[in-house]
């Protein structure tokens, strides 16, 4: 039935507080476009009948759908709704992997009897970005991101209408091998605007240089010749990579009595500060011995 013939008051007059809440709050999105907020309780394959535009014939087509229940309403959002264009789209694991994230979205129809409704993230997503950018995004300006899902070497983040793909270079400036051990889909951090590229539509952000480099003042911290204690975070190229502080790297060789088969990720070892180049940054060392 088409939901402005319907009898709300007649159907909301059994309603909880906390149910009138949140169809108030949905009633509102549809009729106004406002944007609501919610939680990626899952997806959901649900079919439905489209018609084929070549044909005009009905078909029945199953499409992948992100759920959110703020509540008891169950709020569908079709993949074709999920993403900004297509050339944002991710593929339909990312989805799966969507669970737990904040999103937010429009609601474009309303199965009342059913308590289920059908909502447009991309049509949010178009709000947002409207908004963020009337406000000019120049760099430096500090902004929220938000992760919607973590890979091993990647991440997906929202930030003012924009999804943006992060890689560990963007988000710290000590080595992470695995990015799933830190970051965590539903949490968001500050973040700072390297750049916008209208013609492109690109927006450009990274996490790490919202925080002071912990490189500065180290060399007092750690001075050439001390010895620490430390833990093996990372190979590369020959070198090992051994955290000093969070989000402290020190670039290591081995002492000539030692051979890499014999240390892993995750061993606790002892390095000696050998160097420090200033200009990249970097701290170098020399791992003496497992501890």
């Amino acid at each position: 039935m088409d939901f402005e013939r319907l009898d709300l008051t007649e159907l909301d007059k059994d309603l909880s507080e906390e149910q009138r809440k949140e169809w108030n709050a949905i009633y509102a999105s549809y009729r106004s476009r406002s944007v609501l907020t919610g939680r990626v309780a899952g997806m959901d394959i649900t079919s439905v009948t489209l018609k084929n535009q070549e044909t005009g014939d009905l078909e029945r087509k199953e499409i992948n759908c992100l759920v959110v229940i703020e509540y008891r309403v169950k709020i569908l959002i079709p993949e074709q709704e999920i993403w900004f264009d297509e050339k944002t789209r991710r593929p339909s694991h990312v989805l799966r992997s969507m669970a737990g994230s904040t999103i937010d979205y429009v609601i474009t129809a309303i199965d009342r009897e059913g308590e289920c409704c059908v909502a447009s993230r991309r049509e949010a997503l178009n709000i947002r970005r409207r908004s963020f950018l009337r406000f000019n995004p120049e760099a430096g300006r500090k902004v929220r991101a938000s992760i919607l899902a973590v890979g091993r070497t990647h991440l997906l983040c929202t930030c003012g209408g924009f999804d943006m793909t992060l890689s560990q270079r963007d988000l710290s400036y000590a080595m992470i091998p695995d990015l799933r051990e830190r970051y965590h889909v539903g949490d968001s951090y500050n973040a700072i605007v390297k750049g916008y590229d209208e013609e492109s539509g690109r927006l450009v952000i990274s996490v790490k240089e919202a925080e002071p480099h912990p490189f500065d003042g180290a060399d007092s911290r750690h001075p050439v010749r001390s010895r620490r204690a430390s833990v093996i975070t990372g190979k590369y190229k020959g070198g090992v990579f051994c955290k000093l502080e969070e989000n402290l790297d020190c670039l290591c060789t081995y002492s000539p009595n030692q051979y890499d088969e014999n240390f892993q990720i995750g061993d606790q070892v002892i390095v000696a500060i050998t160097k420090y180049n200033y200009t990249k940054k970097q701290i170098y060392g020399k791992i003496v011995a497992k501890w």
